[in-house]
């Protein structure tokens, strides 16, 4: 029961972080300021 409620979890984990990077790429201002952040950093 506690390996099931852990799987179900780690799923549900996976897909938000899916949801949420989709969600990024709807707002490409977003997107380039993300892209050049990780850049200057470099």
């Amino acid at each position: 029961m506690k390996q099931r409620l852990l799987h179900i979890g780690l799923w549900a984990f996976v897909a938000t972080v899916l949801a949420l990077a989709f969600l990024a790429y709807l707002q490409p201002a977003f997107m380039l300021d993300l892209a050049n952040r990780i850049y200057l950093c470099l």
